[in-house]
């Protein structure tokens, strides 16, 4: 989408914001899909060796999540947030007839706070905002292998980091709201590699529609 899509599209959603009349947020709750894009993007691989045809397909960069709010006044909310990125899939089938597969992937569970800037006036219906938010960076990754014999591996890693991001909430109506938002994760290492890496720290963006209750 180019960036006169984008301004028009924005133009759309702040004037439906603005015929919903006045909105409060304070004390009420919030349930949240989104999608994003977490970190950088790869190719999918294919190669043909000696031992038979590899497929990997690495880190696209896809992420969906889940979130609760609390407005605990007009202009400040608690959120707890759950995000999943699948981190590799990869197939291995070798001339000796082994079929192998592994899958990782990383997700990200914190907990933050929401403050929208400038403070809203009564029936705001475009409200930016700034985010902070910490907790774990769990990592999972499996591995299955069947020849003579079934083969299966797995095991997690956990590390500690956070989230700094700003974005625009869009009131489309008492009961239903849009956000979208861009920042940066930072987290520390994992122990060992999941899905050929130990750190996933990168930028983040994405969009998140939510259902208002209260």
């Amino acid at each position: 989408m180019n960036a006169g899509k984008c301004l028009t599209a924005l133009f759309i959603i702040t004037a439906l914001g603005a015929t919903t009349g006045a909105q409060t947020l304070e004390r009420r709750h919030q349930i949240e899909l989104r999608i994003g894009m977490w970190n950088q993007t790869t190719d999918v691989r294919s190669t043909v060796g000696i031992d038979g045809v590899q497929s990997t397909v690495d880190n696209n960069g896809f992420v969906g999540g889940i979130a609760y709010g609390y407005w605990l006044r007009e202009n400040v909310a608690l959120q707890i947030a759950a995000d999943v990125m699948a981190a590799k899939v990869e197939s291995d089938v070798t001339t000796l007839g082994t079929v192998s597969s592994e899958t990782a992937a990383v997700s990200a569970v914190t907990l933050g706070i929401k403050y929208y800037v400038p403070r809203p006036v009564a029936g705001s219906t475009v409200r930016p905002f700034l985010r902070g938010a910490v907790g774990p960076y769990m990592g999972s990754q499996s591995r299955t292998e069947v020849g003579l014999t079934v083969v299966t591996e797995s095991r997690k890693e956990a590390a500690f980091g956070g989230q700094a991001s700003a974005g625009v909430d869009f009131l489309l109506s008492h009961r239903f709201m849009l956000g979208v938002t861009v920042g940066y994760n930072q987290m520390s290492d994992f122990d060992k590699p999941i899905g050929g890496s130990v750190n996933f720290s990168g930028p983040v963006a994405g969009i998140g529609f939510s259902v208002l209750l209260g």
